[in-house]
């Protein structure tokens, strides 16, 4: 078998799949991996997935903006430690991408009933850009050469245009400012009994759009106006919804044997006058209601690093990361990996971790279980990927479910001893500012 690919991509020179069809049969676990040089390079935006015809689909942009990637199809899916093994035997450059839910043992609802709980896979074929190339790659398994649907999204590649502005028709929040304020005085009770010392409660703000708007185009916009900061946006199934977002938090990175993590809590708005932007971040840096919430998740990240590396250092002193709307206290963490831990093991020991979920953690979650009243999904969850040489998870903030024309957008704040809950409430008002900005009339 043969592929065309359209000389309007302007691709390299092309495989015969039909050498590779025709070779001794591959066992189970391999993953055969073909590139190509997309010629001339690309102006990659997440809305070029809008015309794929496959299932899943799915985005992803580091927070440097070095690397983005739009994914589709599947060529192997199940449990992330099934494809961790298949990854052994796997061509070099194979990834495995996915995420899963905040809290696996919480009994999903209703607008999340058709989202699975996880969902990791090895996708069919690959448009990358990075370092200032751009390459096509097709991964194939045993009896999955198959190509036709992935020749026609490819030929549909190059209409890709700005989106049309929608409009919010209705907003509602989960909860209230009332039940907001019931549960952070309820947080502050749990403190004062010793039984928490952190809690991060979110909210859902649900968005009626006057028309519906792709996930893929609103992930577009989104990514123009926060660009410090990973992007991503999954569609496992047509009928599933979608879940995107643009993160500031790094959950953990993997090269080789490094590995690299990040605090991130303790937040400030940020003002467009350069001195109140000063005042603000000094008052970050300051408060000591921000530096404890931020030690809380420091200590944390201190007790997973002693478990996973033999060495490991981070920052003496908390920085702040700069965000387009809000400012966070962050410490960085690196060390080196005890032989034989794999990314199922990192990402276990990582997730989740105090700044979304509180400490101490059991304590927390069985707090968050009975007081919040939602579903949170996938949000705070990890999302990223795994290859042999590297792996890289966001935490899920800052995110959306997609349900058509209802949005619901997550955000959340820490509660410590001394948190104000119309302060807190304000707070998350700043997180979800920059959507409500885009959808604003």
């Amino acid at each position: 078998m043969h592929v065309n690919f359209p000389d309007a991509l302007r691709l390299g020179a092309l495989h015969d799949l039909s050498a590779l069809a025709g070779r001794e049969r591959l066992s189970f676990s391999e993953v055969r991996r073909l590139e190509w040089e997309i010629e001339g390079g690309a102006a990659f935006t997440p809305a070029w997935l809008e015309a794929c015809p496959v299932y899943p689909r799915m985005f992803w942009r580091s927070r440097s903006g070095a690397s983005q990637t739009l994914a589709a199809g599947v060529a192997a899916s199940g449990p992330l430690e099934m494809l961790l093994e298949m990854l052994k035997t796997a061509d070099p450059g194979v990834r495995v991408f996915g995420g899963q839910r905040f809290d696996s043992g919480f009994v999903p609802g209703a607008e999340w009933s058709r989202f699975p709980s996880a969902y990791y896979f090895i996708p069919k074929a690959e448009i990358i850009h990075s370092g200032g190339r751009a390459r096509l790659a097709v991964n194939l398994v045993p009896g999955e050469l198959d190509l036709d649907s992935i020749s026609e999204w490819i030929a549909s590649i190059g209409g890709d245009s700005v989106p049309p502005r929608r409009s919010v028709l209705m907003r509602w929040d989960l909860p209230n400012f009332d039940g907001w304020a019931a549960t952070v005085d309820a947080s502050l009770g749990a403190f004062a009994s010793g039984v928490l010392r952190k809690v991060v409660l979110a909210r859902k703000s649900c968005l009626e759009l006057n028309e519906p708007l792709g996930p893929f185009a609103l992930a577009s916009v989104i990514m123009g106006s926060s660009p410090a900061c990973f992007h991503f946006c999954i569609q496992p199934a047509a009928d599933s919804g979608a879940f995107l977002g643009a993160s500031p938090e790094l959950l953990y990175r993997r090269i080789g044997e490094r590995l690299e993590s990040e605090a991130v809590a303790g937040t400030r708005p940020r003002s467009l006058d350069a001195v109140e932007d000063a005042r603000l971040e000094a008052q970050l840096l300051q408060m000591s209601k921000e530096r404890l919430e931020h030690r809380l998740v420091v200590d944390s990240l201190e007790g997973t690093f002693e478990k996973l590396c033999p060495l490991f250092s981070s920052d003496d002193e908390p920085g702040v990361l700069k965000l387009s709307r809000v400012q966070h206290l962050r410490t960085a963490f690196q060390g080196t990996l005890h032989e034989g831990i794999d990314d199922a093991a990192i990402l276990k020991a990582f997730h989740p971790t105090p700044a979304t979920c509180g400490s101490p953690t059991k304590a927390a979650f069985e707090f968050l279980a009975s007081h919040e009243g939602f579903d949170r999904g996938w949000y705070a969850g990890p999302v990223g990927f795994v290859s042999q040489d590297e792996a890289e998870f966001a935490v899920a903030i800052r995110s959306i479910h997609w349900r058509g024309r209802q949005l619901d957008v997550f955000a959340g704040a820490g509660i410590v001893e001394g948190s104000d809950a119309e302060r807190e409430w304000m707070e998350l008002e700043d997180k979800i500012s920059g959507v409500l900005h885009l959808l604003s009339p």
